[in-house]
């Protein structure tokens, strides 16, 4: 699994609270509420967040992400009835600088804590006891934009991979360096040991990707490590991706890649 080859997976160390539930036989699984999913950015937080800070979020099919000033979290999520129920809570293990670290607890304690959520209109508001989050669509732009898949630079800050009920999430170690770049109809990569690229074609929310190409170089330690997670979603021929704010997630079945924009 993923979360033994690169650093420690972050999988409900921050907080008690992260705990799973446990389903009884002949439960069904409840249908998220319509009307709630897909790209979100935050309009104001609340403490310990600062003026500046943007959350960005994720609701889709059972599955949420959330990131603001240091690191990307994910987990499974049912939204019915109401309330938001998350679990199995894993994250990349970036060094948080200033509050960095304590806003981290902040929002795994927040979403863990089976907040209240609701629409309205377009905009969703999630709140627990005191706190409430009000999320507006990602492509509302703002602070909030989304960087362009093309031509940006995205450098790899995290490989995920779900297993069963959990999520586990590990991070980059700083002396590995794996990045992409799309061009028009190519692709550019470093996998944290050897580079290549290839034809590429963005159609609606998946990369299909053609005949790539790696340059050979023995991968030992880490940067091995990395390669292989970074192998097991591109050479694949067809990619979903979607974009949240300066966040790129890639994602084949069970395995997904996070990168950040340069």
């Amino acid at each position: 699994m993923i979360g033994r080859i690169v650093g420690v997976t972050l999988v409900c160390q921050l907080l008690a609270a992260c705990g799973s539930e446990t389903a009884t036989p002949g439960d069904a699984d409840p249908e998220p509420d319509p009307g709630i999913g897909g790209e979100y950015v935050s309009d104001g937080l609340p403490d310990p967040f600062g003026e500046g800070d943007v959350l960005r979020l994720s609701l889709a099919d059972g599955t949420i992400s959330f990131q603001a000033t240091c690191n990307t979290m994910s987990g499974n999520a049912t939204w019915d009835d109401g309330v938001l129920r998350v679990d199995s809570i894993g994250g990349t293990e970036m060094g948080c600088p200033g509050a960095g670290f304590e806003q981290d607890e902040w929002l795994v304690d927040f979403f863990a804590g089976r907040p209240t959520i609701r629409l309205d209109g377009d905009d969703v508001a999630v709140t627990r006891g005191d706190d409430q989050i009000w999320l507006v669509p990602a492509d509302e732009g703002g602070s909030g934009a989304d960087a362009p898949l093309d031509g940006t630079v995205w450098t790899l800050i995290g490989v995920e991979e779900t297993d069963g009920a959990s999520v586990g999430m590990t991070g980059i170690p700083p002396r590995v360096e794996s990045t992409l770049i799309i061009e028009g109809d190519r692709i550019a990569l470093e996998t944290g040991c050897n580079s290549g690229g290839g034809p590429v074609e963005v159609v609606g929310d998946r990369l299909e990707l053609r005949d790539l190409w790696l340059t050979l170089k023995g991968c030992l330690g880490a940067a091995g490590e990395v390669e292989r997670g970074v192998l097991r979603v591109l050479t694949e021929r067809d990619v979903e991706w979607s974009i949240s704010g300066t966040q790129l997630r890639l994602t084949n079945g069970d395995h997904a890649l996070v990168y950040e924009a340069e």
